[in-house]
């Protein structure tokens, strides 16, 4: 299995905020360059890694991570929505729901645990079989090499609470389930049934003390996965010998930390650190394959960092920052490769984001990042080991718009992350150069 250092990187860093009711969304937080700005500048999707900030975020609705696309047919594949309802001044419950078609592995990227089941990290998805890991795609034998995966968790829906403890104390609570179902029934060919669930479950603290704050959070996941392929008769269409029968498993644990102290005046350092690990197990049975195969996957990351928050002029936020990355992964699967070890060290990744409020209802967002990454591949097979060491910087833009429309006493936002080649290539019936989608992301937010 091949690692391809940019993706790695774009899955390990979507890690990591002034309170004003003009903040919303996800999109936001792209706008600005993404990365750890997911922790470190003020926003409610903050809620998805420390569910104890969603007593700030109180009666809303949204809709979030609305890239364009037709993946499955579906016109908005990443989608996200959201109702936040205020039970009292100090407590707050969230419905939560999405159908983001991230996985843990997908095919060519390798696998690093980078999230919760909402903001797409251990999502849950076996790619390709960890004992067929030298296989690019993951040809599980009927031919079509890539086309198949064995679980899927599209769907996730979750509940979030929290509320106030005391003064100075917070606690949040989230609960998500996610899974998907696959069955594709061709009479004259085969049948195949796939299916995974997987269960999240995340604490989180925070602690306002004096002139700074403490955000705390820990996650598990775990979920099980299993997909049938039967042959049928060419000619009568019944069903009958069973060709495959995969059955495995998945767990995830990651451990979150932020803390937010005042710097100088109107700035502040915002500290963070997340660990991160995973595992999925394969296995294969009920076949006339010898030997069954079977395999299993590990991988665990680790970040640390720091980013300041400026605010030179009220409501502008100017947020450079700069941290460290560690991350590994190992897939076994003794039928094919003996073992497989990837390790990325990004030393550093640093960025910059800027939100700037040009009137009451628009604000100019902008932001790049920047990583400095060292991978190292190695892989043994009968015996023989052989290593293959690369460095490459990938460098990064952004930048986006947002709206916000007061009506009556509340107020719409509206978010957009827009494409940055734009600038660089120019609209296509003039330049001739592709420019992809005009907006990458977009996220819409009602709060009363």
């Amino acid at each position: 299995m091949k690692l391809k250092t940019g993706s790695l990187a774009a899955l390990a860093l979507p890690l990591v905020m002034s309170t004003s009711a003009s903040h919303a969304t996800e999109a936001r937080i792209d706008s600005m360059g993404g990365g750890v700005k997911l922790w470190t500048i003020e926003d409610e999707s903050n809620i998805f890694d420390y569910p104890s900030l969603l007593v700030r975020w109180g009666n809303r609705v949204y809709i979030d991570n609305l890239h364009p696309g037709t993946e499955g047919g579906e016109l908005f594949p990443n989608g996200r929505f959201g109702f936040h309802y205020n039970l009292s001044d100090d407590t707050v419950i969230a419905f939560v729901g999405s159908h983001t078609n991230s996985v843990t592995r997908p095919v060519g990227s390798g696998f690093v645990p980078t999230g919760n089941a909402f903001t797409g990290g251990q999502a849950f998805s076996v790619a390709f079989q960890a004992s067929l890991a030298s296989d690019v795609g993951g040809d599980v034998g009927d031919g079509t090499v890539g086309a198949d995966a064995l679980g899927y968790v599209d769907q996730r829906y979750g509940i979030l609470f929290a509320t106030q403890l005391g003064a100075k104390t917070r606690f949040g609570l989230s609960f998500n389930v996610a899974g998907d179902n696959a069955d594709i029934e061709s009479p004259n060919v085969s049948q195949v049934d796939q299916g995974a669930l997987l269960f999240d479950i995340a604490l989180g603290l925070g602690v306002d003390l004096d002139g700074s704050e403490l955000e705390l959070s820990a996650g598990v996941e775990f979920g099980i996965l299993e997909d049938f392929r039967d042959e049928a008769d060419a000619i009568s269409g019944v069903p009958g010998d069973l060709l495959e029968h995969w059955s495995g498993s998945h767990f995830g644990l990651r451990l979150n930390g932020r803390w937010t102290f005042d710097f100088f005046d109107q700035t502040k350092i915002v500290a963070y650190t997340q660990f991160m690990l995973g595992s999925q197990s394969i296995d294969k049975i009920n076949t006339a394959a010898i030997p069954a195969e079977s395999g299993s996957y590990s991988g665990l990351s680790f970040a640390l960092g720091a980013d300041l928050r400026i605010e030179p002029f009220q409501d502008v936020i100017v947020s450079p920052g700069l941290g460290f990355l560690i991350s590994q992964q190992t897939v076994e699967g003794p039928n094919v490769i003996d073992r497989d070890a990837d390790r990325l060290l990004s030393l550093p990744f640093y960025g910059l984001g800027v939100d700037l409020k040009l009137t009451d209802w628009f604000r100019m967002r902008f932001g790049a990042n920047q990583y400095v990454n060292m991978l190292r591949q190695s892989q043994t097979s009968g015996g023989v080991t052989a290593t293959v060491a690369t460095s490459d910087v990938i460098t990064s833009f952004a930048w986006g718009f947002g709206l916000n429309l007061p009506v009556a006493e509340s107020n719409l936002a509206i978010d957009f992350s827009l494409n940055p080649t734009f600038f660089n290539n120019g609209p296509h019936v003039l330049t001739g150069n592709a420019t992809g989608p005009f907006a990458l992301n977009a996220g819409v937010r009602y709060n009363w």
